[in-house]
């Protein structure tokens, strides 16, 4: 099935998704977990990917085997609403998987293979960025701090200045994440918008404001000179029945973005 811009569908049990516009790349593994799940395979209610989740252990060896991947080749941020990126390799690596998370980093970047990054969410903007020519991924975790602060045009600077990334090279998806209708401020978050980017991406409503984060991210990404953009068009607010939503549902769970290079 198709939500959005993304293909949908359940595999073995878990309902996974991918990005169409990243679909078309053989050397490129990705993919976006949801909650649901066929709990009586897996006996559980939801997929949980958050370090917060006391069985998350369990919940990772289930993705893990589903997806044909060794934990020990995943490597997480721990997110602090940053515009920091990180370039990591094999030798960031070592030992218990949910030890390999870089520290004070909303961002990964590799050139490496069998390295997948992962990042995680409820409500924030995964940007997933790949460069087909010098085959080189990368991943942005981008809540409305993170865009404050220009997190989804640094991508593409890091990929252009660490490994010669030309713009027009480079493939974008702006994930699922609160949409333009979901995403209501207060006059005090709508304030720092207006003062950096005026008033276009932000309408009234009553004595609140909304704010649309997946076109300021796409405005961003476009400056930078990249063209091929895809929003996924995926409200996390609207579709938390399938993806987790902190603004709806105050929750500690997270779904998951991960990404890298392949044979």
């Amino acid at each position: 099935m198709q939500i959005g811009n993304y293909i949908c569908k359940e595999i073995n049990g878990l309902f996974l998704c991918k990005s169409r516009l990243l679909l078309q790349f053989k050397n490129l593994f990705h993919i976006i977990t949801t909650r649901k799940v066929n709990n009586e395979i897996y006996n559980i209610q939801d997929l949980d990917l958050s370090f917060k989740n006391p069985d998350f252990m369990k919940h990772y060896k289930i993705l893990s085997n589903n997806l044909g991947i060794d934990l020990e080749n995943f490597i997480f941020t721990d997110q602090i609403h940053s515009n920091n990126l990180v370039y990591v390799n094999k030798e960031d690596l070592q030992g218990e998987f949910f030890e390999n998370e870089v520290s004070k980093t909303d961002g990964l970047v590799t050139d490496d293979k069998e390295v997948f990054l992962t990042t995680k969410y409820a409500d924030c903007m995964p940007i997933i960025a790949y460069d087909p020519i010098k085959n080189v991924v990368g991943v942005a975790h981008s809540g409305w701090r993170g865009t404050l602060i220009d997190m989804p045009k640094f991508l593409i600077i890091k990929m252009i200045n660490q490994f010669g990334s030309r713009p027009e090279n480079i493939f974008v998806s702006i994930g699922p994440s609160i949409g333009p209708e979901s995403f209501e401020v207060g006059i005090d978050v709508a304030e720092k918008f207006y003062i950096k980017f005026g008033g276009k991406f932000i309408i009234q409503k009553g004595e609140k404001f909304l704010i649309n984060l997946w076109s300021i991210a796409e405005e961003q990404i476009y400056e930078t000179g990249v063209r091929n953009i895809e929003i996924s068009m995926i409200d996390t607010y609207k579709y938390s029945e399938y993806f987790y939503s902190y603004r709806k549902e105050k929750t500690s769970k997270r779904f998951a973005v991960i990404t890298g290079l392949t044979d």
